[in-house]
Order: C-alpha cells, then sequence, then structure tokens
C-alpha cells in the first residue's frame, strides 16, 4: 500500500473538500492521471486514490502519487488505515472507470477489495463512471447491477460513446467510455455542492436512507 497520513488539510484556515476516487481495472484507467488533474480544480481539494491490484498493475501507483494527495492498494498492509477509515475521511467519493466486476460487487454488498469495502463503509451515495465493452454494457446482469446501485441511492452515469483503441481488437472503435475529464470535474462539483455532505458517517448514512425512502 502506498499512501499519506489521512490528517486534515487546510487552505488559509478553510477545511479542504476531501475527494476519494476509486479506479478499477479498466483499459482507461491509463488516463487517470487527466481525471484527477480536472477533478482537483483548485487547491481546495484534496484528491485520494483506492486502486485495486488490476488497475495498479496497469498504472503504477507512484505515477498517481504524483498527482494526487495520496494513494492506497490492497496489499499485505491494506489494514492501515483500512477502508473504514477512508471512508469516513471522505466527503465525496467517486468510482472511476468502474468495471463491471466493481458495480457487480457493490451493487450486491461485497467486499473483496479494499475499494469495494471502502464502498460498503461509505455512508453517502457514490459516484460510477462505468468504462467497458458495449457488449458487457448491455448484458442484463450489468443493467440489472446498474439499476440496483441507482435504487440504493448511489448515481450510475451512462458511459459516453467514445472513438479510442480497444485492446481485445487492436483497432480504434467507439466504446462506451467516460466523459471528458472536465465534464466529469463539473458532475463531481456540482454534486458536491449539492450534498453538503458532512464528514460524520452517521448524517451520511441517514442522507442516503432518506433518499432510498424517496
Amino acid at each position: 500500500m502506498d499512501g499519506h497520513e489521512l490528517s486534515g488539510t487546510s487552505v488559509e484556515g478553510k477545511r479542504r473538500v476531501r475527494l476519494l476516487v476509486g479506479a478499477s481495472g479498466a483499459g482507461n484507467v491509463i488516463n487517470l492521471p487527466a481525471y484527477l488533474h480536472a477533478m482537483r480544480g483548485t487547491d481546495e481539494c484534496t484528491v485520494r486514490v483506492l486502486m485495486t491490484q488490476t488497475a495498479a498493475s496497469i498504472m503504477p501507483t507512484h505515477t498517481i502519487g504524483l498527482v494526487s494527495d495520496g494513494v492506497f492498494c490492497d496489499g499485505p498492509s491494506q489494514f492501515e488505515p483500512g477502508h473504514v477509515e477512508l471512508a469516513t475521511w471522505a466527503d465525496q467519493f467517486v468510482v472511476l472507470p468502474a468495471t463491471a466486476h466493481t458495480l457487480a460487487q457493490a451493487a450486491n454488498g461485497l467486499a473483496g477489495n479494499l475499494l469495494t469495502s471502502a464502498i460498503l463503509a461509505y455512508g453517502g451515495p457514490v459516484i460510477f463512471f462505468p468504462s467497458m465493452n458495449e457488449l458487457m454494457w448491455a448484458n442484463r446482469a450489468v443493467q440489472r447491477n446498474v439499476e440496483r446501485l441507482r435504487d440504493d441511492g448511489h448515481r450510475v452515469v451512462e458511459p459516453e460513446l467514445v472513438r479510442t483503441w480497444e485492446i481485445a481488437s487492436g483497432t480504434m472503435r467507439e466504446l462506451p467510455g467516460l466523459p471528458p475529464p472536465a465534464v466529469v470535474a463539473r458532475m463531481v462539483a456540482d454534486a458536491t455542492v449539492a450534498s453538503a455532505r458532512s464528514t460524520d458517517p452517521g448524517r451520511r448514512t441517514g442522507q442516503l436512507l432518506k433518499g432510498m425512502s424517496n
């Protein structure tokens, strides 16, 4: 595990917004630095990143550490700080990219790794940005998981068709992918302002339960 201490950071006495970004092992995790840079916006946002082992095998944690305030990954030391401390630290939780496997674990309450354990421990709605092959995205099982996450109060952003390199075929194709970094940053900023979420996990849980009852 790589990472920094989870102490609070402030700018001119004002506490920064704490953004936790989960990254799973889709091929376009190689673009994660551009998204982190966009989501940081100004220096008023602290960004920490949770990576699955597959994501870290594609995009090294030390590279992500250059554009974030801390990187955490599954490994022998994953219990320090651990998923609960990471989840309660965050004001906003984003998963980008979100693979079909991560969506399935989150939808079914599974805690197979540090990222999905943190999702379970987070008291508020998580924003998921899926990325996968169009056949996988259209699969009924994937769509059931998406609907279950939405029913549970989370936000699953519809993928955008983008022309990109497909690893499986070795060709350029239009595939369901991530919105541009600036669009993602605006979505995350709007969600953070709208929720005005406290770092108190009990309050976040109450907000999520309220959203589920509506």
